[in-house]
């Protein structure tokens, strides 16, 4: 990655990574409340109503924002008709949920559910106000912008939620946090972005950025659908009040992933799409990246796991305590998952969007039919096996596509990972060591939690000072390109790790 490029990359992933940290932390401070004020049942409603909501959105803008991201010629009219088509089209997605609403609570057998979804689906036509601006913010990586508006949605979304909570309105507190969120997200970016609808409105030209996000919305739509499968199975077969459990579980354990992802994959789509024609870069910036998602997805995943049992019943409380197993497993595929979506991205800057939405209808099929066997065999520990089991063989696949396209080693890509997965796993036994002395010693629940993650951080720290020594050199890189003197790195450990 040439330097002016690496550091406008990573200036834009340290603007959006502490954007998702803020974020982040307010949204986990309200999930703790609100599970305190809440019951499972009522988190269960919700990941039932979003689960529909959700899923009809990925047709809001039919993948024209991504278009606009990856194509490098753009026109104000072919733009104006893409802005018209996706507020147009969210007019007809809202009638149509309207319609459908009875009939996915007929399905789940919750009528509460009907007047949730309609008035989450007003949200379709409130995001294609804001979707064709954000398109233009992130195509010029300018998400410090983004990040700004996304920290204040989360913060009016949490004081309207808690607030309702508070008031009585259960579920329905989770409802309207919503939709203040989205409104939020629209005004902000429509306000900060370049780009504004004048002059004529080229639908026809249009066509080129629909046809291309339409291929892009099939492999989200097969993305979400075995990505939401386990939740509809959860849901149908074993009832509300266990999707309230699993999707807490859920929830937690995919913190660290997908924030941590979700910020990288965000810059790599416009920076892969400058790299498309230049493989060899690409593939250098693509185990980069892996490398860096890695370095904190690995041992907080892993951490994790191993205090599960403390983490739950401190941060959730006792009723939650169900949580575990699924949470345990979910742990285990993030590992995978929190990594991946970099290489789903690569099929989508390279304009290879049709391989990449075989690979999630296949991934929709089988992760459905795992999901359904493992409920119907062992419950929510089934429906958690199914991660663990078959998730990582068809994430092998998406691996081999992405190499056979753009000639990437895929001995250099698990390669990358070994060195961040030993020492995530020499940190857990550390933990271990310490959690069965601590319990030896009586301890409260609570003091033991602290510790643990003490005992992770430091054991952790100690294999990427002393063993994994390229990590110290991408950090002091890091650190460089967010415009720290290279002089404050002459001293330990930055030097024992040059000398080495």
């Amino acid at each position: 990655m040439q330097n002016d490029l690496r550091s406008k990359t990573v200036k834009a992933i340290s603007h959006l990574g502490i954007g998702s940290a803020v974020g982040k932390l307010i949204s986990l401070g309200t999930t703790l409340l609100l599970a305190r004020l809440l019951s499972p049942a009522d988190y269960g409603l919700m990941e039932i109503a979003m689960m529909f909501i959700s899923f009809v959105g990925f047709f809001n803008e039919i993948g024209m924002g991504a278009a606009i991201v990856q194509k490098r010629d753009l026109k104000q009219a072919e733009v104006n008709g893409c802005f018209a088509i996706a507020v147009l089209l969210s007019l007809v997605l809202l009638l149509g949920t309207l319609l459908l609403s009875g009939l996915i609570a007929d399905f789940f057998q919750h009528a509460e559910l009907a007047a949730m979804i309609s008035t989450l689906a007003v949200g379709f036509v409130i995001g294609s106000f804001g979707a064709i601006p954000e398109a233009f913010l992130r195509k010029e990586m300018q998400f410090k912008a983004i990040a700004g508006v996304n920290i204040l949605s989360i913060l009016l979304q949490s004081v309207i939620s808690v607030a309702l909570a508070l008031a009585g309105l259960g579920v329905w507190s989770l409802v309207w946090g919503s939709l203040v969120a989205a409104a939020v997200c629209s005004i902000g970016f429509f306000l900060l972005s370049p780009w504004r609808p004048r002059g004529r409105y080229g639908i026809r030209e249009a066509v080129d950025l629909a046809l291309f996000g339409m291929h892009v919305t099939t492999s989200r739509v097969f993305w979400f659908l075995y990505s939401n499968a386990d939740r509809a199975v959860v849901g149908k077969l074993l009832g509300a009040a266990s999707l309230g459990v699993y999707g807490m579980a859920f929830s937690l354990a995919t913190l660290p992933s997908s924030q941590i992802t979700s910020l990288v994959t965000n810059v790599a789509s416009p920076l892969f799409s400058k790299l498309q024609r230049e493989f060899d870069r690409l593939n250098a910036v693509v185990i980069h990246m892996t490398r860096g998602i890695a370095y904190v997805t690995y041992p907080a995943l892993l951490g994790m796991l191993a205090c599960s049992q403390e983490l739950i019943l401190v941060v959730l409380g006792p009723k939650w305590i169900e949580c575990q197993v699924p949470f345990g497993a979910l742990c285990l595929m993030g590992l995978i998952k929190s990594v991946d979506p970099l290489l789903s991205q690569v099929l989508t800057s390279i304009g290879n969007v049709k391989k990449l939405a075989a690979y999630t209808a296949l991934c929709a099929l089988v992760m459905s039919l795992a999901f359904a066997a493992g409920a119907l065999l062992d419950g929510l520990r089934g429906v958690s096996a199914a991660w663990v089991l078959v998730y990582p063989l068809l994430s092998v696949k998406l691996l081999r596509d992405v190499c056979r396209l753009t000639g990437m080693s895929m001995r250099a890509y698990y390669r990358c990972l070994l060195p961040i997965l030993c020492g995530a796993l020499a940190m857990v036994a550390a933990v271990l060591l310490v959690r069965q002395l601590l319990y030896a010693l009586g301890l409260p629940v609570a003091a033991i939690l602290l510790l643990e993650i003490a005992a992770g951080v430091l054991a952790y720290l100690a294999w990427i000072i002393f063993v994994d020594r390229n990590a110290v050199q991408e950090i002091r890189q890091i650190l460089i390109d967010l415009g720290a003197p290279a002089s404050r790195f002459e001293r330990w450990p930055f030097i024992r790790a040059s000398r080495s």
